[in-house]
């Protein structure tokens, strides 16, 4: 492999991470938002409407959560990139080896981000269905 390929494919792959990052500050959003759009309606004209509050309780509550999780997860991904550009500048074995400790944890993160934003999401939306019901 030319220089020049192995250059175009760390590229390549910086730009995937990049967008892999952009993808949870923009879900860690969405949750925040969601969480202080269902606040307000529940402060405002849906006060006396609410009959099942405590899935309601457990959908903001599960989507804080996840947005915790998220903002957790996105400062492990920089001290990451962090350890990853190092590791490859300098050639340090020590910094290499706290990106393959990272990683893994960094995925588990991911996935319990997601889980919890999905999960709670839904458990907003039967909150919705039972007050229309």
């Amino acid at each position: 492999m030319t220089p020049y390929e192995d250059s175009e494919l760390q590229r390549i792959f910086l730009d995937a991470r990049i967008q892999n990052n952009s993808y949870f500050e923009k879900l860690a959003i969405l949750d925040g938002g969601i969480v202080a759009l269902v606040i307000t309606a529940v402060l405002g004209p849906l006060h006396g409407i609410v009959k099942h509050r405590y899935s309601l309780g457990a959908g903001l509550t599960v989507l804080v959560l996840a947005m915790l999780v998220i903002l957790v997860r996105n400062l492990l991904a920089t001290r990451y990139e962090f350890h990853f550009i190092y590791a490859t500048i300098v050639e340090d074995s020590q910094s290499k080896s706290r990106t393959e400790k990272i990683w893994p944890v960094l995925n588990r993160l991911e996935s319990l981000g997601i889980l919890l934003s999905f999960s709670g999401i839904v458990l907003l939306l039967v909150q919705v269905w039972l007050i229309l019901l």
